[in-house]
């Protein structure tokens, strides 16, 4: 007979239509949080590529995000800033800065990609896991957080 945590793990698995980890299934609640954002006013450097001239800083906002996932059997998994934000329309722009780090007692390695998708109203996050022997590593549980350009928006 399954006990308490057999039966939990297997319904969320049901849910989510994936293997839970150990790491993730101790994080997991009916209701989470599973982001926190933040928005700040910065200053944006730009710098001329043609010409050499000082630089030049124009006042802008970042949204800085950070949360937990998973990745999948084949060791990666591709996820939205979107889903991890309230809705408002947001638009994002260059420069993107993306940090995992895996939460296991076991060493993995991992690897993030991210690019601006649906015309820049959106942040895709690719993040891939390695074990310690360079092989892809399946269902391992990491926090991560994104930091990127949120521009004024003048119509």
């Amino acid at each position: 007979m399954a006990n308490k945590t057999e039966v939990k793990k297997e319904h969320i698995e049901g849910i989510l239509g994936e293997p839970v980890g150990e790491e993730a299934l101790a994080l997991i609640q009916l209701f989470q949080d599973v982001a926190i954002s933040t928005e700040t006013a910065s200053r944006t450097t730009q710098r001329s590529l043609l010409i050499a001239r000082p630089n030049r800083c124009t006042d802008s906002r970042v949204i800085d995000v950070s949360g937990f996932a998973q990745t999948q059997a084949n060791g990666q998994v591709v996820f939205k800033l979107s889903s991890f934000l309230c809705p408002a329309n947001e638009i994002f722009s260059l420069p993107i800065n993306v940090l995992a780090t895996p939460i296991s007692q076991k060493p993995f390695f991992l690897t993030v990609m991210h690019k601006l998708v649906n015309n820049g109203t959106d942040v895709e996050i690719t993040v891939f896991s390695w074990d310690a022997n360079g092989a892809p590593a399946p269902n391992v549980t990491f926090n991560w957080r994104c930091r990127v350009e949120h521009p004024h928006i003048i119509l």
